[in-house]
């Protein structure tokens, strides 16, 4: 079920991050640009999912510079993470331990790229409670900073309010100064 449900919001994430039509009012892809976060809308005639993420010009992560991005519907949360840290071989299920400002936990996790790992993420109550969030795997420790997503919560918890609901023919954009 969780290997569905990743799999699901990987392309989900995928049209919606990498598609270059995600900026045109036709397209089932709305974006709010909050600094350098990014918050997406997605669905065909309703919202049915919402992504927020780091904007990015890399085509890889380096090191000390993972990419990330957390998709989310109505059910479930994913917490998609390329780090150059991370070398791993073929698609399979992954212990992970992520570290936020509520504790640690251990969620379901899969790797699936030779620096990809997809993991069920929680709440986006986790997103305000500290500075950043730690994932330790295989003796790797990679760490994502979330400075400046404050700015992008609003949106992000607006867009999760959304699904379901009808999707405007139009794109909203706003930014704040970097």
């Amino acid at each position: 079920m969780i290997r569905t449900a990743l799999i699901a919001f990987a392309a989900i994430a995928a049209i919606a991050t990498a598609s270059s039509a995600a900026a045109q009012g036709a397209s089932p892809v709305r974006t709010l640009t909050k600094g350098q976060w990014e918050v997406v809308k997605a669905g065909q005639g309703t919202i049915s999912a919402c992504v927020i993420g780091l904007r990015s010009d890399a085509s890889a992560p380096s090191a000390g510079k993972p990419q990330f991005m957390i998709t989310a519907d109505k059910d479930f949360a994913i917490l998609r993470m390329r780090a150059a840290e991370w070398t791993f071989s073929g698609a399979r299920s992954i212990d992970v331990t992520l570290t936020t400002g509520k504790g640690d936990s251990q969620p379901g996790a899969m790797v699936s790229g030779r620096d990809l790992i997809d993991i069920a993420f929680g709440s986006e109550s986790e997103l305000s409670t500290g500075g950043h969030i730690d994932i330790k795997t295989e003796g790797t420790t990679v760490r994502l900073s979330l400075a400046g997503i404050a700015d992008a919560l609003p949106a992000y918890r607006d867009c999760l309010a959304s699904i379901g609901k009808p999707a405007n023919g139009y794109q909203v954009q706003a930014s704040i100064a970097r």
